[in-house]
């Protein structure tokens, strides 16, 4: 039966229309593929699925249907409709992680969060179009061309999980599960007006996924609404649901530094951001200024995905027979990549490595930087810390993409949100990151929820309205 403002409803309500018997989980998944069809496939095109497995998604959604007939339908996300990245294994569908050097390897079993995901009732449609080997932030991919914003159709949607916001911001489905190495969920979430979290270092499980950088890689979810992110979280996590306790009993230390620099949109950017945080201020949350010496340049150098992302993934394909290439090396020799890849992955396929004594100096910096943070915010008795997710707006359609706040979480192993947090001068959304200590999702989830109190609503974005 039709499902009406299936494009914008939460999963709070989906369920709820599943549970009243007004749909059915067969519904949902006809409903997210007529919107695949129409914005993926026809119309702008928005380059969000690399692939869609329509007949196993029906015969999921009747075999949800029937549990919950039969009144045993208990998981979180019994019958939602939703996308994974194409870096994640989906048995018996093709993993090619946006890399045309990819097509013909096939997963043999499900990744781990996908089991989970399957457990907890997702019916899972397709793949969501990524970033090539989630190697950038713009969606630049040999297989599916760049995605593209439904914002503003000109410009980037955000990567290396491309897709997956995309796909959530226009209407597919309700959730998508993408990754992030150095933001590569928050940068998306951001860019198309959504929520998006990265969790602890070691919260979620990595088995199955294609890597970029072990040590930083981390699955993560990306909703239009904060309950629903906390109730995927749960999913993936199998901490009991729901996992927060709503409230504003939290502090936030503002790392002003980091909100804008001298360009003009920067400090357009910046303002937006502390109207959001201001907010919160309205909420009786208490915000401190807080200052750290020289933080950018020690993040950058405490980034470890050039001397983890070759080697990483030569492992990676040497457990996987069908694999048409071996290595990071093979893929660069041949040119089987997107042409603006060329520089960044020639530099990861020749880089030094695990082996050498700077990689063992970046991880011990990564310690040491995440003891120094969680230490001052213990000291100024700080829950979070806040900062824009990106100090630019998103690069026109093919463009290099700067002004990244994003690597902070990826190398301390802290887990970060990013909020929804309104559009600039020129219609663009922005994002407004928080950090927690290690192990406390519970805390950014609850200032979710929060924030979620204080705004208008959510709706599809311009560029696609009478879609």
């Amino acid at each position: 039966m039709p499902i009406e403002n299936f494009a914008t409803a939460s999963i709070d309500t989906l369920l709820a229309g599943l549970d009243a018997q007004r749909w059915r989980a067969i519904d949902l998944v006809e409903a997210a593929l007529a919107r695949i069809e129409t914005l993926d496939k026809q119309g702008p095109t928005l380059r969000a699925v690399t692939y869609v497995f329509a007949d196993e998604a029906r015969a999921a959604a009747a075999a949800s249907d029937e549990r919950r007939r039969m009144g045993y339908s208990s998981g979180l996300l019994e019958g939602i409709p939703i996308l994974v990245k194409d870096n994640m294994d989906v048995a018996g569908w093709p993993t090619t992680a946006g890399s045309y050097a990819l097509i013909g390897l096939i997963a043999q079993q499900d990744a781990a969060v996908v089991r989970r995901l399957r457990h907890a009732g997702a019916v899972i449609v397709g793949k969501a179009a990524m970033h090539e080997l989630a190697a950038g932030i713009t969606g630049a991919s040999s297989l599916t061309g760049f995605a593209r914003n439904p914002h503003a159709l000109n410009r980037s949607p955000g990567g290396s999980s491309s897709g997956a916001a995309v796909a959530v911001a226009a209407g597919y489905v309700p959730l998508a599960i993408g990754s992030d190495t150095a933001g590569s969920v928050r940068i998306p979430a951001a860019f198309n007006h959504l929520y998006g979290l990265r969790a602890s270092r070691s919260a979620l499980p990595l088995g199955g996924i294609l890597p970029l950088s072990p040590t930083q890689d981390m699955p993560g979810p990306i909703t239009r609404y904060a309950p629903d992110l906390e109730r995927a979280f749960a999913a993936l996590s199998g901490q009991p649901y729901p996992i927060s306790k709503v409230g504003t009993d939290f502090s936030i230390g503002v790392l002003d530094a980091w909100f804008g620099d001298e360009q003009a949109a920067s400090r357009d950017i910046a303002a937006i951001a502390y109207r959001a945080l201001a907010r919160f201020e309205t909420l009786g949350v208490r915000c401190s200024p807080i200052e750290f010496h020289d933080l950018r340049d020690i993040v950058d150098s405490a980034n470890v995905i050039a001397y983890e992302f070759a080697s990483a993934l030569t492992e990676d394909l040497a457990a996987r027979p069908d694999s048409p290439v071996d290595s990071l090396k093979t893929i660069v020799e041949q040119g089987l990549h997107h042409e603006q890849m060329t520089t960044v992955l020639h530099d990861r396929a020749y880089h030094a490595g695990p082996d050498s004594p700077e990689y063992q100096q970046a991880r011990a910096r990564q310690d040491a930087l995440r003891e120094q943070i969680e230490s001052a915010m213990a000291d100024q008795g700080l829950d979070l810390l806040c900062y824009p997710t990106l100090r630019h707006p998103p690069a026109e359609l093919g463009g290099i993409q700067g002004g990244s706040n994003a690597m902070l979480a990826p190398v301390t192993g802290m887990p970060a949100i990013c909020l929804p947090s309104g559009l600039d001068s020129q219609g663009l959304p922005v994002g407004l990151e928080l950090l927690a200590r290690s192990g406390h999702e519970a805390i950014l989830l609850a200032a979710a929820h929060a924030w979620a109190e204080t705004s208008s609503g959510w709706s599809l974005p311009r560029a696609i309205q009478n879609q």
